[in-house]
């Protein structure tokens, strides 16, 4: 495999597993610390609620358009945060059992659409790729150059709701085991069976898709990094005030 193509596969994967835990923690870090600064976990709930609310209502949107586009019946839109055995809804989209395929596409709905306007928003959607680290680079050149931008400061902000609202809830990837098991068979006979310029340009394809989507998950990281360390420093010292 060529070193540069391993080089990009690997920092996505650190890009993603990063992104996917900083996210989980921050969402926690920030229910706890609403909820200690209010002393009431329905107002607390509130809260957070409200702080996602355009991520939110952007991640049901875009179920409710994609389930709209492929023909499939739509039920109930909701957006309204509720509480269900332990874990919190933000809001929810009721929708007809369908094929397993329209099902996984709709559940990655809010990823892809978010994926794309936070490219939007950054100014990288027509950039050409970097490789390796250098994606780093290119995300935190987005940051930088964003308060420059027609979003101004408010594109930071943005980036925080839409970034984390828009990964999909488990009954949201409940379709995907078996899509990707289909798609992983597919693209193993085509590599086994077809010619070495289809080796090629599926190589290429995949290596130019994960360049591009590294930077945006990269920079709705650098953004949850020092929210995070916020979060953990005001809660130790809530502990240290209370205790």
């Amino acid at each position: 495999m060529d070193p540069a193509a391993l080089e990009v596969g690997l920092v996505f994967l650190v890009t993603l597993a990063l992104f996917y835990f900083t996210q989980r923690a921050l969402h926690g870090s920030l229910q706890i610390v609403l909820h200690r600064l209010t002393g009431h976990p329905e107002i607390a709930l509130m809260l957070y609620w409200a702080l996602l609310f355009p991520g939110v209502l952007f991640h049901e949107l875009s179920h409710w358009l994609a389930a709209m586009l492929l023909g499939v019946r739509r039920y109930r839109f909701a957006l309204w945060p509720q509480r269900s055995g332990g874990q919190i809804r933000m809001g929810a989209v009721q929708l007809a059992e369908v094929d397993p395929f329209r099902m996984s596409l709709i559940g990655a709905a809010p990823l892809l659409t978010g994926l794309a306007l936070i490219a939007i928003i950054g100014g990288q959607w027509l950039e050409a790729p970097a490789s390796g680290v250098a994606l780093w680079g290119s995300a935190w050149r987005m940051l930088q150059t964003l308060p420059q931008r027609e979003w101004g400061w408010m594109g930071f902000y943005l980036l925080f709701t839409v970034g984390n609202a828009m990964w999909p809830s488990p009954s949201d990837r409940a379709a995907w085991p078996v899509v990707g098991a289909m798609g992983g068979l597919l693209l193993i006979l085509l590599l086994l069976a077809g010619p070495i310029p289809l080796h090629q340009a599926i190589m290429e394809l995949m290596v130019g898709g994960l360049a591009r989507l590294t930077p945006l998950l990269a920079a709705v990281l650098f953004v949850n990094l020092p929210l995070l360390a916020g979060l953990i420093g005001l809660n130790f010292l809530l502990d240290r005030i209370t205790g």
